[in-house]
């Protein structure tokens, strides 16, 4: 049989055709498919900013070692020696910034923050929010306790405010409003013992952002702001910085971050310097 009959009487048989025809349409099934699956990964990771930043920064955890910050973060934009005891760490991810400080015998992290100013805000859920609770006096029909969450269930980084977050208690706040380039900030530290972890949670704002403005909007020079401006502040002011201690290590970060108005050795500022990231910020 000639090659030209052979090709016509395959062409005529129903079976070869279905199998030619299935495989074309699974050829083209497969190239959609890749198409779609390629484009939904830049739009997470071009687009959807805020929601990659989310998924990627809960992951992260005060006590974990800094080389697991740098598999989930990249390599570090700086690094600083704090002390002999501490080296901190600034990471970039996306449009956010990590600071990471680290224990220098076993380089564990002792307490990490993020700072974010986009538009869309960057959705913090943490275990702490759910283990944070407190008796409020009732019990249920069977007699079993009814608790309340004292922290908010999770933290919109540049969106909820400081009673958002510390809905049920207040923290220890402290602030410096720059009358000169000196940096800006606001922060407010919590421990609640055992319903924390033994954590220490620190929210507040970091001057990198355009919403520090509300820093020199409700609070004075020289830290003569009455009781009435600083919860007026809290209220209104939004996050940008969220960050957490390991368990018992929260005074000793707390002195630390303290001791960054006067820039005392050893300090960390609040969230990462924005002096030291300003050419990294686009």
């Amino acid at each position: 049989m000639s090659t030209p009959d052979l090709i016509s009487k395959i062409q005529k048989n129903k079976y070869v055709r279905f199998i030619s025809i299935t495989a074309v349409v699974l050829g083209g099934l497969i190239t959609i498919g890749a198409f779609f699956n390629q484009t939904g990964s830049y739009l997470y990771s071009e687009v959807f900013i805020a929601e990659n930043i989310s998924d990627k920064v809960s992951n992260l955890s005060a006590g974990e070692s800094i080389n697991f910050f740098k598999q989930i973060l990249g390599a570090e934009k700086t690094q600083r020696k704090v002390s002999d005891k501490y080296t901190e760490y600034v990471f970039q991810y996306k449009s956010a910034f990590v600071q990471a400080l680290t224990d220098n015998t076993n380089n564990e992290v002792l307490y990490w923050a993020i700072t974010y100013c986009g538009d869309n805000p960057v959705v913090m859920k943490r275990p702490v929010f759910s283990m944070a609770r407190e008796y409020t006096g009732k019990n249920d029909f069977w007699g079993n306790e009814i608790d309340d969450f004292v922290l908010g269930q999770e933290i919109l980084l540049n969106k909820s405010s400081f009673t958002d977050a510390f809905k049920k208690d207040k923290g220890d706040f402290k602030y410096f409003v720059s009358g000169a380039t000196a940096n800006s900030f606001a922060y407010e530290s919590l421990y609640l013992g055992n319903p924390s972890a033994y954590q220490t949670i620190i929210i507040g704002v970091n001057d990198i952002c355009p919403s520090s403005q509300a820093i020199g909007e409700y609070l004075d020079l020289m830290s003569t702001s009455t009781s009435e401006q600083i919860e007026q502040f809290r209220e209104h002011a939004r996050i940008n910085t969220y960050g957490e201690t390991s368990p018992f290590a929260g005074d000793e970060i707390v002195k630390l971050l303290d001791a960054q108005q006067e820039r005392n050795e050893p300090y960390i500022t609040f969230g990462v310097d924005r002096i030291s990231v300003r050419p990294f910020i686009q």
